[in-house]
């Protein structure tokens, strides 16, 4: 990869990977704020911030921009995370002046205009109505919320109806001149680019962006609990956690080996023990997330009511079982598994922006694939039995989303 890094003169930082022979290009807008700098009168502002973005600006209808992009084949998109807020866009190699133009303008110029954020409001509220009867997204809500209950990473990215309804088009606007600093933004592009030409456009288009004061969010912990919902289902969801590690604690990659070995893909042991042996569930998988100051590692299944409590067993039983049945071939599988995953990643533009995006803005640097690589290969069974026992000894997250038979006997199991 040739990475290539520019700081312009309003302090915006600008990272280019040219990859050759590559007729599109992904270009992003990156900005270090999401639902974790908000306040407890703030909840749901980000994500609102960065819908509104779309929605008309100084120079554009809100119809004008989804036309410009879309009258030369590319398409565009945003999304908030808990940490970090992107706006993006894909398009031929030939139309980057045009995607950093749209980028910038939004970013900069939007109007917030009465009307179009009334609607807006509605289509978040119907947003937090679909994540509300999709079980199986709300019980990840739910296992977010008790892993950090009371910190700000715990807070509803979307916020609640009533939040949604509070917000004001100045309370908008005042977040955004108070949070969206050019020292907490990164200016990527990869795929058919060229670093020089993506620096001038990023000068020419970003003259009204500047840097400022902002204060960083409270020093974020894992608290764990049980949270449950009674709710009629065919099925009870369930998500089974404990507290991982940040984004910079080196057995991150302890954990992506020990996730993977537990509940990546059909070959992982409780794919195997709780769906082929035993058929208690359809889905059935682990995940880690990372985040500055903490992070999480959970397993998530969905099963009948009255296997509930047989499933967290299981769980459980595999997560003892692993510090004294490791072998060296499934550890060299899940090493194979996870370095496949990170090479066949870099055949996208877009997947190559995001990395090195994340990369900047949440660690300082850029980690090129083979350092990486050699980070997962340096994981071993002792290290993965340490990890092991320094994740299971936090205390656990339960969340769960079904009917309630006996549910008070579930977190006792775990």
């Amino acid at each position: 990869m040739s990475i290539k890094t520019s700081k312009l003169n309003n302090d915006l930082m600008v990272a280019t990977d040219c990859i050759p022979n590559f007729e599109t290009a992904s270009i992003g807008l990156f900005v270090n704020i999401g639902s974790v700098n908000e306040s407890s009168s703030q909840i749901g502002i980000s994500h609102f911030l960065e819908h509104m973005a779309f929605k008309g600006t100084t120079t554009r209808t809100a119809l004008e921009i989804s036309e410009a992009i879309e009258a030369v084949g590319g398409h565009m998109n945003a999304y908030t995370s808990k940490e970090i807020t992107v706006f993006h866009a894909k398009i031929l190699k030939g139309n980057v002046d045009l995607a950093i133009d749209i980028l910038t303008d939004i970013i900069q110029n939007s109007k917030f205009d009465l009307s179009e954020f009334e609607k807006e409001k509605m289509v978040i509220i119907q947003e937090i109505r679909q994540m509300n009867d999709t079980p199986d997204d709300l019980v990840f809500e739910m296992f977010q919320a008790k892993c950090f209950d009371g910190e700000c990473l715990g807070q509803s990215i979307l916020g609640t109806e009533d939040d949604i309804r509070s917000y004001s088009p100045e309370d908008l606007h005042r977040y955004l001149k108070s949070k969206y600093s050019t020292d907490k933004m990164i200016l990527c592009a990869s795929g058919g680019i060229d670093h020089d030409e993506i620096v001038n456009l990023s000068e020419r288009y970003t003259g009204g962006m500047a840097a400022f004061q902002v204060p960083p969010p409270a020093k974020q912990k894992y608290q764990g609990g049980f949270i449950f919902k009674k709710k009629q289902l065919e099925q009870t969801h369930v998500v089974l956690g404990y507290e991982g590690v940040s984004q910079n604690d080196q057995t991150k990659y302890d954990l992506f080996v020990l996730s993977t070995i537990l509940g990546a893909g059909m070959s992982s042991r409780l794919f195997q023990e709780v769906r082929e042996k035993r058929g208690l569930v359809y889905s059935i998988f682990s995940f880690t997330s990372n985040y500055r100051d903490t992070g999480n590692f959970g397993i998530y299944a969905a099963c009948e009511d009255d296997k509930t409590k047989e499933v967290i067993s299981i769980i459980r039983d595999e997560f003892e079982k692993i510090r004294h049945t490791l072998t060296e071939e499934e550890i060299l599988k899940a090493k194979t598994q996870i370095n496949a995953s990170l090479l066949m990643s870099l055949e996208s533009s877009g997947n190559r922006m995001e990395r090195m995006a994340h990369q900047f803005l949440l660690q300082g640097r850029f980690f090129p694939p083979g350092e990486i690589t050699e980070k997962i290969n340096a994981v071993n069974e002792e290290s993965i039995i340490a990890i092991t026992e320094r994740v299971f000894r936090t205390k656990p997250t339960l969340a769960v989303i079904g009917d309630g038979k006996d549910i008070e006997k579930l977190y006792d199991a775990v």
